[in-house]
């Protein structure tokens, strides 16, 4: 790449305010097709006649461009179009339904499902049960052997366990906060719990101070360790960390949060849930752009679990599900007193 002066430039170089490492991706790009034109004009003087000299000059144009540009991103309309028989025939195949299960039925005939590439939100005002809805998703998904993982920015990763431990075992969630209440059947069904949660393909992350940037990186490390992601959840959307720039308001922040985090659906191929807090006029808090971002809204509402939007079905819907928070199950029973 330029050889031992080009090292001495590396060694001695010191980087401004405004390096990053996108600027230094471009700097090696050149690098490489300089590198490759002083190899490819050394190759093209040894040609024995023009058709060589021609042929290894086209050659040389392919690399160089690939080097400039990266990576082909497009593809022909004979291969989207060959891609989309194949996904069709998928989901025909599929059985019930083409995406993955919430695990609730009234919502997965809706929808047919959380499809790959899907930005999932649950909005609803404070203590409405957004996270309890989160985890009641993802302990079907998991228990179905979806591979999935939480990012927790709310709660520890042992609370994280009694949400879904509860669920799953149904015994009251006061047995969970408060251990010195619970009976022993309670421990029984802890026990069956946390044996079928301990086997599930689940990952949680719940440091800290999250952004987009580490939520990519650390689902790309589960990702080259475990293969494929089908499910990932953030709790909850405005908790994650949008390195706000001077001048920028706090709704462009969570706007570009919001707008990461489907590009982060697109980027795995999987479905991304997360929540959103309400405001007083029942929109989503701190940024409109999160109703644009999503595919699938979920509103929280008195009367049950509001479809606001559906890409892939009717919207304005009302499914009659209420949440019991004795057990941190949405159910078709409705009580006031959870």
């Amino acid at each position: 790449m330029g050889g031992a002066s080009a090292i001495a430039d590396i060694l001695t170089h010191a980087p401004g305010a405004r390096a990053s490492f996108s600027s230094f991706c471009e700097i090696l790009r050149e690098m490489k097709a300089r590198r490759l034109a002083k190899n490819a004009s050394a190759t093209i003087g040894e040609c024995g006649d023009s058709q060589a000299a021609v042929d290894t000059a086209k050659k040389l144009l392919a690399d160089l461009t690939s080097a400039i540009c990266g990576k082909q991103r497009s593809v022909s309309v004979k291969e989207a179009t060959a891609a989309f028989v194949q996904q069709f025939h998928d989901d025909f195949s599929a059985g019930d339904i083409p995406g993955l299960s919430t695990g609730l039925l009234e919502i997965d005939q809706l929808s047919g499902g959380m499809r790959p590439g899907e930005f999932w939100v649950i909005c609803g005002k404070p203590s409405r049960g957004k996270s309890a809805l989160m985890f009641q998703i993802v302990t079907e998904a998991v228990l179905s052997q979806a591979p999935s993982v939480v990012f927790s920015l709310e709660m520890m990763q042992s609370q994280v366990i009694g949400r879904m431990v509860t669920f799953e075992s149904r015994i009251n969630y006061s047995s969970i906060t408060q251990p010195r209440l619970a009976k022993r059947k309670d421990f029984d069904g802890i026990k069956a719990a946390t044996e079928k949660l301990s086997t599930a393909p689940l990952w949680i992350d719940a440091s800290a101070g999250q952004s987009i940037d580490s939520i990519t990186a650390e689902t790309e490390r589960i990702c080259d360790q475990q293969g494929t992601i089908r499910l990932i959840v953030v709790d909850y959307l405005q908790l994650v960390r949008g390195n706000r720039a001077r001048g920028e308001s706090r709704e462009e922040e969570v706007a570009r949060v919001s707008a990461g985090l489907k590009q982060l659906a697109k980027k795995f191929n999987c479905t991304v849930l997360s929540a959103s807090q309400l405001n007083d006029q029942g929109q989503t808090r701190e940024s409109r752009a999160i109703e644009q971002d999503a595919d699938a809204l979920l509103f929280i509402v008195e009367d049950g679990i509001k479809i606001g939007k559906l890409r892939n079905g009717e919207r304005n819907t009302v499914i009659p599900l209420f949440l019991d928070g004795s057990i941190q199950r949405f159910t078709c029973n409705r009580r006031d007193n959870p």
